[in-house]
């Protein structure tokens, strides 16, 4: 074995016990808000597609949008979560599955990357929703008095934040942390 196949070896078996883990904890607690905004954003455009069509007395193009965004949504908040949501909590707790996600550190590379694009087709399904509510002429108001749609376009940006976390997160995994003063 010469010096070149040494040192890949060498820098191959330690990656597990060097790896930089800085950022992991952030982006576990990222993962989870990104999986509520998802989820909440979903549910609010389906029930403004039904409380829509109630109104209007059908279903309209504007309706189906936000019901195929709402779907979308969900199917977003699933894929985070691993389909674990399909089945109620008592029924998981129950049976003693996972309740949260799989943490940084349990997911393959696949997953990592696959929950990092579904945030980013989660922030265009939202962006969609939010292009709906913008050009609606009656905007919907919080309770604080904020136009929904604000509410929206921020979780817009949330959700990119979250991508650009992960990214940065899973590329820093591949690398041998620096050590202060060398090994």
């Amino acid at each position: 074995m010469d010096e070149g196949e040494l040192e890949f070896k060498a820098h191959r078996d330690s990656m597990d016990r060097f790896e930089d883990q800085s950022g992991r904890d952030g982006a576990d607690g990222s993962l989870i808000l990104a999986d509520a905004l998802t989820y909440a954003a979903g549910a609010t455009a389906f029930i403004t597609a039904i409380l829509d069509a109630m109104d209007d007395g059908g279903f309209t193009t504007r309706t189906w949008i936000l019901i195929g965004t709402g779907f979308g949504l969900w199917i977003c908040s699933q894929s985070l979560n691993n389909f674990r949501r399909l089945l109620p909590v008592w029924l998981r707790v129950v049976l003693g599955m996972r309740i949260l996600p799989e943490t940084f550190e349990e997911q393959s590379m696949f997953s990592r990357k696959r929950r990092m694009w579904t945030i980013v087709i989660a922030a265009i399904l939202t962006a969609v929703i939010a292009l709906q509510f913008t050009a609606d002429d009656t905007s919907v108001i919080t309770r604080s008095g904020i136009p929904f749609h604000y509410v929206l376009w921020g979780i817009v940006g949330l959700d990119i934040f979250v991508a650009i976390q992960w990214y940065r997160v899973i590329g820093r995994s591949n690398q041998i942390a620096n050590r202060p003063g060398g090994w």
